[in-house]
């Protein structure tokens, strides 16, 4: 079954932030590049298949928005709206629009030729014939008259007028509203912006779409760190730390300088947060976030070497401004939960996969094996390491599914040793 969706994560503070930005174009932002990345995650998750894409102009109301114009295929219509119930969720979005074509369908969708005309001047032809809605993309004005939003033929007959014949195609089409348990992971936009504007600051080009990586990636990923040895002193190790540190500080500063506090964890539980979701709330609202202190690990499996770089100090700024000295690792805590969770990514193994996509784009490469060494390989380790591992009928390494013995939940998965190791510059 062919389907298509009109979608967008632009939100009234996406406008207010976009004067903040750097970038060119919306579509060259952090913003939509994790929008366009999640959007094909949970289509896969969804079992739909994009197969096209184009940039749009979402036109609502007398305004307009950029968005995404999506044709895509599926086994039912019901995958679609569970699909698209995730994107309005995510993205606070009242509604998403999806339909398929359908010769029996009780809707129409309008498309008029337009070129290149102007996006003011299709709103206020919109506005003059009182329609209400529709999108442009690829050269086309489409409007879909539904029950709920008929497009009177005064109307139709007026465009007609103004931009030529329109083609008419019957379709199904609904507003699916958002699906909200996906609400508690919609990114925070502000941290976006400015993990995205540190990046341009220091001469980065636009974010990357992060690679499509499978779980023999996470395993070979795993395999390499486990078989590496801890070096140190090793000058191409030491000059990734070197930059890593410098640029953990300027990111911890950045963030206090827009408002975020850091307060280390006190408590009498392990983790000052009960999930990702707790701890993005709190950021969210409160702009506020506790790390955990990496003296309290030192008794773990995953301790801190006394030779790590990351062991050494730093100075960054505090919230009331002042200059304080902190463990390089306990700051590396704080940023990593703020600047890349902070974008709605869980601590399973995939929202840790796409966390340290999202750190990778805002730090230089020279830091990206110190990154690699904190983030995706002890992560990949835990979760794909050998306690974690089986062998299929072709002797091709995979990780243990849900039902078969040997399978660990993430609370009972242990930490990866924590060093700091030469790796092929492919896995980072």
């Amino acid at each position: 079954m062919e389907s298509f969706i009109g979608a967008t994560p632009f939100r009234p503070e996406s406008g207010e932030l976009m004067h903040m930005s750097s970038r060119p174009s919306y579509y060259d932002t952090d913003e939509w590049i994790e929008f366009d990345e999640t959007l094909h995650s949970l289509a896969e998750q969804h079992d739909v298949e994009i197969i096209r894409g184009d940039h749009a102009t979402g036109l609502w109301d007398g305004t307009s928005e950029p968005a995404g114009a999506y044709i895509v295929r599926a086994d039912n219509f019901q995958q679609v709206r569970d699909w698209a119930g995730a994107i309005a969720g995510r993205y606070d979005q009242d509604s998403v629009m999806a339909g398929l074509y359908d010769p029996n369908g009780p809707d129409t969708v309008y498309a008029f030729t337009i070129d290149d005309t102007d996006t003011e001047t299709v709103l206020g032809a919109l506005r003059e014939v009182g329609v209400l809605a529709g999108r442009t993309y690829d050269g086309k004005l489409e409007i879909a008259s539904t029950g709920d939003l008929p497009m009177p033929d005064p109307a139709r007959a007026a465009l007609v007028a103004r931009f030529g014949d329109a083609s008419a195609a019957r379709a199904h089409v609904e507003f699916i509203e958002q699906t909200k348990s996906y609400l508690a992971h919609s990114p925070i936009k502000e941290i976006q912006s400015l993990r995205q504007n540190y990046a341009a600051g220091i001469g980065l080009p636009a974010r990357e779409r992060m690679p499509h990586l499978t779980e023999i990636d996470d395993i070979a990923a795993a395999r390499a760190y486990e078989q590496a040895p801890h070096q140190p002193k090793h000058p191409l190790v030491a000059r990734s730390y070197r930059s890593f540190r410098q640029h953990i500080v300027g990111q911890w500063d950045t963030l206090t300088a827009a408002g975020y506090r850091f307060e280390p964890w006190h408590g009498a539980t392990e983790q000052p947060y009960l999930d990702s979701a707790a701890m993005i709330a709190d950021l969210r609202e409160n702009k506020h976030l506790f790390y955990f202190r990496t003296d309290v690990s030192q008794d773990t499996d995953g301790a801190l070497p006394t030779d790590h770089p990351m062991a050494r100090t730093v100075t960054v700024t505090t919230a009331d401004g002042q200059r304080q000295q902190m463990i390089a690792n306990d700051v590396f805590r704080a940023v990593h939960d703020a600047i890349a969770h902070g974008e709605g990514h869980q601590f399973g193994p995939h929202g840790e996969k796409r966390a340290w996509w999202a750190h990778r784009s805002s730090l230089p490469r020279e830091a990206r094996l110190a990154l690699w060494c904190e983030t995706r390989a002890q992560n990949c380790w835990t979760n794909a390491g050998p306690h974690m591992t089986t062998t299929g009928n072709d002797d091709t390494p995979r990780v243990l599914r849900r039902d078969e013995a040997g399978w660990l939940p993430l609370p009972q998965r242990p930490y990866a040793q924590q060093k700091c190791v030469r790796v092929h510059p492919s896995l980072l």
